[in-house]
């Protein structure tokens, strides 16, 4: 009997508290009931919630299809949340953030405006359903999205009509109707009453979004709003300049009669033949304030104004990756700084969501351009746009197809075809293997290493080192003519072939090693002795003009020995077929073979039209025209400054060993410092009387190769901590050392 009744006030303990704990549901997937599916869609969502005190901490998952802005209390939180979907074909990208900041106790208005894009295009799969989910779990207390939420199509974002954008996009024109806007819809207070109840569709893992994956990079930066008091008139139209080629939002102040049209564009909807993205503005009466929510390009934005229009005030919001320019190169040649700042600025405005081609024409991640602006951003970007490059090397693995074919760009939901030079290139020696030895994260090679291994084996090698053609979807090399296409694939996949070789070796795969090393020097001979001729690399059946591209690749490839430089470097500098995707290659080629100066007058003369721009980045051709005025691949010179001038770059995973090996010919003084995974690399050169002196800095746990001349009569090497001379490397021309972390002082006499 005793045990009977502890038994039942166990119970009864139990059920009491049971009862007093409010037990938590599942979020859901909520979208607007008998939802139909259509491009260029906005909803918004409001929900009321009493927090019983505020949470120190609220850490919030929130996905959406297809982006969003969320309000607490009235006061902006998430500015443009969600990636672009497509973490893979089938799942969806998903933020962390910590509401904590914008909770109260009491009671809290959250409110979402939802943008569905309800397109696929070149950076976004769309899942056929507007959808919004949202779980803040604090303590006992949580946030979650489900039936009981309001819901209601915003009736004044509209489509722009035509033009309409170009199918690459995702996104839409958008036309904001101010007569249909429920002003003062975010915050607390707002009668939502006659708004419908959001259905729910699933809990996490739900159709047709999936799993969720952890968004991999930072919210976006935003730089604030900014106010243009210098903007031009000329008639009914108003201008913006902005001081740079920008992602930005414009904002502007008006007084107009209701029903007035302001039509928005910037300076790239003149420049493309494919219509980049703009907006239009319907007034309501009397003096009014907009902000565009979507994100556009330019350097100049244009206002045109239905008659009687005034515009009073306008401005405009930079929004972009969360990473900050920190890499400095400096010499005194005015041209080649005009180009490194507009190559730093073509690289910064291709970075979002994914590494892009251009801003303006599709956004799309083509992994030939990625690979450019990979090696770029590890000189001039801190360590936060490292996260930009990893993610798109997963999704790459991720979109694999089940027969082992990589294809970009992606995410992509109108895109599948293959452009086998462009994926050897990114899995290869520029690809994945510079991503590992600039970044030291050779665990990824973990990742990659089955999906390049099966990408590889859909070539055959013949006995004799021939690489077979390999068509694929779309056989591009370049844009432009004399194309030695053959040749290019024959090295590129020699190149992938070096990169594998090193990945095997990490995962303990000899066999597998040895065998792209077989691979490597059979394809080596094959061009040596059947593509080799006195004009330079050519393929045996190709009939046109040898091509700058193929031969420059050769070099940097280590194809080419030094017996063939005399030939290459009349090749190299005076053809000049290849775009600025693979002029990178070829000015690397001049530079890697000692031929410095002609490098640089290569790279000044097919950049000058450029260079004296008044655009503030870098052309998709080396031709002004209907082509993308900021396009990835065209700030190749920008690595080739801190790699060849500088003389920088890491000789062991993650800078734990680099080379400094300025050059000595062209620029009496050189500075550069920029940072790595180790911390911040410093150089600083000077030439002076034929005394050559510089100052350098190795980070902790890292070391450093240095060079000094043969030909000096003296030289001194200080420092605080030991250097070690390296004399297995020494070679006909230097004396080489290495030198541990700390600052260190080299002074020769020549």
């Amino acid at each position: 009997m005793q045990l009977i009744n502890r038994l039942l006030i166990l119970l009864l303990i139990l059920t009491t508290f049971a009862c007093s704990s409010p037990v938590k549901k599942n979020a859901q997937w909520i979208t607007l009931p008998k939802f139909e599916h259509g491009e260029n869609q906005w909803y918004q969502l409001r929900k009321t919630v009493k927090l019983n005190k505020k949470p120190k901490f609220a850490i919030t998952k929130i996905a959406a299809d297809s982006k969003y802005w969320l309000w607490i209390n009235g006061e902006l939180a998430v500015l443009e949340g969600q990636l672009k979907r497509g973490p893979n074909p089938k799942d969806t990208y998903f933020d962390e953030i910590d509401l904590a900041p914008w909770l109260k106790k009491g009671e809290n208005t959250i409110a979402v405006q939802l943008w569905y894009f309800g397109s696929h295009g070149f950076s976004h799969n769309d899942s056929q359903m507007a959808g919004f989910y949202m779980d803040c779990q604090s303590g006992k207390e949580q946030i979650i999205s489900d039936d009981t939420w309001k819901i209601k199509k915003t009736e004044a974002f509209k489509d722009a009509g035509e033009p309409r954008k170009n199918f690459r996009l995702p996104e839409s024109n958008v036309r904001f109707e101010a007569n249909n806007f429920d002003k003062d819809w975010q915050t607390p207070g707002f009668n939502d009453t006659h708004w419908k109840n959001a259905i729910q569709v699933g809990i996490e893992g739900a159709a047709p979004w999936n799993n969720l994956v952890k968004r991999p990079i930072p919210q976006w930066k935003d730089f604030g709003l900014t106010k243009v008091t210098d903007f031009k008139r000329d008639s009914n139209r108003v201008s913006m300049q902005l001081p740079y080629n920008m992602q930005f939002h414009f904002w502007m102040k008006v007084k107009a009669k209701s029903g007035q049209q302001i039509k928005i564009t910037t300076d790239n909807f003149y420049n493309l033949n494919d219509v980049p993205l703009r907006a239009e503005y319907i007034t309501t009466e009397g003096i009014q304030q907009y902000e565009h929510l979507p994100w556009l390009n330019g350097q100049e934005v244009y206002f045109d104004l239905e008659e009687g229009i005034e515009l009073l005030e306008v401005g405009y919001r930079e929004t972009g990756y969360d990473s900050e320019f920190n890499g400095t190169f400096l010499v005194d040649d005015q041209d080649l700084m005009k180009l490194k700042k507009k190559a730093e600025r073509t690289l910064y405005v291709t970075m979002r969501d994914n590494f892009m081609d251009c801003p303006d024409r599709e956004r799309a991640q083509w992994w030939g351009d990625l690979v450019l602006e990979m090696e770029e951003s590890f000189y001039a970007m801190d360590e936060a746009a490292i996260d930009l490059s990893r993610k798109a090397i997963h999704e790459l693995m991720d979109w694999q197809k089940a027969d082992g074919t990589l294809f970009s760009p992606i995410p992509a939901g109108n895109w599948d075809k293959e452009l086998p030079q462009q994926m050897l290139a990114s899995i290869g020696w520029f690809g994945f293997r510079h991503f590992v030895q600039y970044t030291g994260e050779q665990e990824l090679y973990k990742k990659v290493y089955p999906g390049v291994k099966k990408y590889l084996n859909l070539w055959q090698i013949d006995d004799d080192g021939s690489v077979p053609f390999k068509e694929g979807g779309w056989n591009w090399s370049d844009w432009g003519e004399q194309i030695d296409k053959n040749l290019l694939e024959h090295i590129w996949y020699y190149l992938a072939l070096k990169g594998f070789s090193e990945m095997a070796e990490y995962m303990n795969e000899p066999a597998e090693q040895q065998k792209a090393l077989q691979q490597m020097a059979q394809i080596k001979q094959h061009l040596n002795t059947e593509f080799w001729t006195e004009e330079g690399y050519r393929s045996p059946n190709y009939k046109k003009e040898t091509d700058d591209r193929g031969n420059g690749l050769a070099v940097v490839a280590g194809i080419a020995d030094q017996s063939k430089y005399p030939v290459l470097k009349k090749l190299l500098f005076e053809t000049r077929h290849s775009s600025p995707y693979m002029e990178k290659y070829v000015e690397e080629a001049l530079f890697m073979m000692g031929e410095t100066e002609l490098a640089l007058t290569r790279m000044k003369e097919r950049y000058k039209l450029m260079i004296d721009s008044y655009h503030t980045t870098l052309w998709e051709l080396f031709k002004v025209g209907h082509w993308s005025h900021n396009h990835a691949w065209s700030g190749g010179p920008l690595s080739l400054m801190y790699k060849y001038l500088a003389g920088i770059e890491p000789e062991k995973p993650g800078f734990e060993e680099f080379h400094i090996f300025p050059d000595l010919d062209i620029y009496p003084s050189i500075f550069c410092k920029f940072s790595t995974i180790k911390g911040e690399i410093v150089l600083e050169y000077t030439k002076r009387n034929g005394n050559i002196n510089y100052k350098a800095i190795v980070p902790e746990q890292t070391s450093a190769i240095i060079r000094v001349p043969k030909e000096a009569r003296s030289y001194t090497i200080e420092g605080k901590s030991m250097y070690l001379e390296l004399k297995e490397r020494e070679d006909t021309i230097y004396h080489y050392f290495k030198l541990a972390s700390g600052s260190w002082n080299i002074s020769t006499n020549l």
